[in-house]
């Protein structure tokens, strides 16, 4: 696919040409963007309706202060940071879904859901839904804190233009939360929703070992915060013949969570979970698309749920936790969103959250079929709240909250933490507490969300300005107590028992095995909204906090996966044809589309 070119058009005068939907109709008319003294405004006229004028919510060609207290004005390269526009209309920075061009697009509430439009010179108007529920979309802008500064060392110092221009590179503003390498683009699968299409590419893609453990030592290189979780993916990961050697190689590196993305065939089979548990794994993110073997038929082309089962046995057995992903297509299994998370809930000893994965386009698609089939984040909220298991307004906060409890731990530790810098638009969700009953609670019923992270990043901003930065320490417990609601709390859960269930989600000693067996059980259940074409926003992309290590430096995952799509031309630089995959090891050679099947 084509690589996102830079955008002649930011360059450009004060007026910029392009087409609009008419707010009175849907009709599609001529428009123009203005950026002048009044700020940014489009104007345009329909025919039935007449001349309009809106004003737009602009960071792109007008300076803007950042708005929350201690962000960072610029990467640690000098780069300009824009704020995080958080009501609309807006303007956006975005891409073409027919030649990946960067163009400038518009962000409007239509009818009580969010859409993006775009017009691309020579490719035309596109419009699509961004999220369901707008309202729900503008109290997830409200909930990021400061904005974050990059990293110190980035591969690419000079970048112009985002997301042409990866690295990472001096434009990024978020260091890496979950480093992903590829071991290979083998599977023992052949599915038609999947980011790495592996039995259709015609080539293999798979490091040696040297090569990987390169790549894991360029995620812990970078500085001020080396990577401390990684992910293994493909492909399917544990087809690479140096998958447990690499899993221990990754522990002595220093990341303290290692997971691994699977279908989970070979953890089916008796004893790998456990190999893989002595070698270093912790988690396994369990593609789960459904609770019944109709939909993994669609999904994944054959039953599968009685592996899966199999898998989740023999994973609880060997000490580890599952995270289930479900890639949700509308229309195909949406309706398993609340079984999944009651499955979850039924197997609380093992599963520790959910990975909602609204489906992203990589290829072209209808615009019947992409409306038929698209999936926001909102749809999630929707479809939970309709299954009684939460109120979305109340319970849904993007990831982007959680940013203070990481810089308070930093500053009372001194050393610099993962932090959630991420876009409030990329993911959200819920967290659960599930009562001795088997009932999966939302900690905001009993916890105001709101005023305890208000306070844990005012308190971690005074500490960091603190000589004295052990005595804060104990004002922690107190600012949970101040937020905690007991008589809506599950029955006996305390303040006290509730920060040592919190503290088994990320000290594997409290959360896992018989320790985990006397507190309460934990469960997020949230989607990551991985962005195509048709919905990119580069300003999101630049906060992404999900990298892919590869041999050609480091990549956000929707610049890699979805929007332009480096993946391709990173494979291809490192890839051999499949007949001589199968030559080199001394198999008979087979048609591409069979050979790209492990052997």
């Amino acid at each position: 696919m084509a690589q996102a070119l830079s955008d002649p058009l930011l360059t450009q005068g004060p007026s910029i040409p392009m087409q609009s939907q008419c707010t009175a109709c849907e009709r599609v008319v001529a428009a123009a963007l203005i950026s002048g003294g009044d700020g940014v405004v489009l104007e345009k006229t329909c025919p039935e309706h007449g001349a309009m004028r809106e004003a737009l919510h602009d960071v792109l060609f007008r300076d803007a202060a950042p708005d929350r207290p201690g962000s960072a004005t610029r990467t640690y390269s000098g780069t300009a940071i824009r704020p995080v526009v958080r009501a609309l209309p807006k303007t956006v920075e975005t891409l073409c879904p027919e030649c990946a061009r960067t163009v400038i697009g518009r962000v409007f509430d239509w009818r009580g859901d969010v859409y993006m439009e775009k017009t691309c010179p020579d490719h035309g108007y596109v419009r699509d839904r961004v999220f369901t529920n707008s309202a729900l979309f503008l109290k997830m802008q409200q909930w990021s804190f400061r904005e974050g500064a990059g990293v110190e060392n980035p591969r690419v110092r000079d970048a112009q233009a985002c997301p042409g221009s990866c690295g990472l590179c001096n434009m990024h503003q978020s260091h890496t939360m979950l480093g992903q390498i590829d071991l290979t683009n083998r599977c023992n699968l052949s599915c038609p929703i999947c980011f790495a299409n592996a039995s259709a590419t015609g080539y293999v893609c798979e490091p040696t070992y040297d090569e990987v453990v390169r790549l894991l030592e360029q995620l812990r290189a970078y500085r001020p915060v080396p990577a401390s979780a990684v992910q293994l993916s493909g492909g399917e990961p544990t087809l690479h013949p140096d998958f447990l050697a690499i899993l221990r190689k990754a522990n002595e590196l220093g990341f303290s969570h290692v997971q691994a993305a699977s279908n989970g065939i070979r953890f089916a089979e008796p004893g790998f979970a456990q190999a893989a548990a002595e070698a270093g794994l912790h988690t396994i993110y369990l593609q789960f698309d459904g609770v019944d073997d109709a939909v993994h038929e669609v999904t994944r082309g054959r039953p599968l749920l009685e592996v899966k089962r199999r898998a989740l046995e023999q994973i609880h057995a060997a000490g580890m936790k599952v995270c289930l992903v479900p890639t949700i297509v509308k229309g195909v299994n949406d309706d398993q969103v609340a079984k999944i998370l009651r499955f979850a809930v039924e197997n609380i000893h093992v599963v520790s959250g959910i990975a909602y994965q609204p489906v992203s386009f990589t290829g072209r698609i209808s615009l019947a079929d992409r409306e038929a089939k698209r999936y926001t984040l909102g749809d999630l909220a929707n479809d939970l709240a309709a299954a009684g298991e939460l109120e979305p307004m109340r319970d849904f906060y993007p990831l982007a909250i959680t940013a203070p409890l990481s810089r308070l731990i930093a500053a009372l530790t001194g050393d610099p933490k993962i932090t959630a810098t991420a876009h409030p638009a990329c993911s959200s969700g819920a967290y659960f507490v599930v009562d001795r009953h088997g009932h999966a609670v939302p900690i905001t019923r009993f916890i105001d969300v709101e005023g305890l992270f208000g306070d844990l990043e005012r308190l971690a901003s005074k500490i960091e300005r603190s000589r004295f930065r052990a005595i804060h320490k104990l004002r922690v417990p107190i600012l949970f107590a101040r937020h905690f609601r007991k008589e809506l709390a599950p029955e006996g859960l305390t303040v006290r028992t509730f920060l040592h269930a919190l503290r088994g989600m990320t000290d594997k000693r409290v959360g896992r095995g018989r320790a985990g067996e006397r507190t309460y059980r934990t469960l997020l259940a949230a989607g990551m909204h991985f962005q195509d074409r048709y919905n990119f926003d580069v300003e999101r992309v630049k906060r992404c906090v999900i990298h892919y290590s590869t041999p050609e430096g480091m990549f956000p995952f929707c610049a890699y996966n979805c929007g332009p799509v480096h993946r391709q031309s990173v494979e291809r630089k490192h890839a051999i044809p499949v007949e001589e995959w199968r030559r080199r090891r001394g198999l008979p050679v087979q048609p591409a589309g069979e050979g790209a099947q492990p052997a």
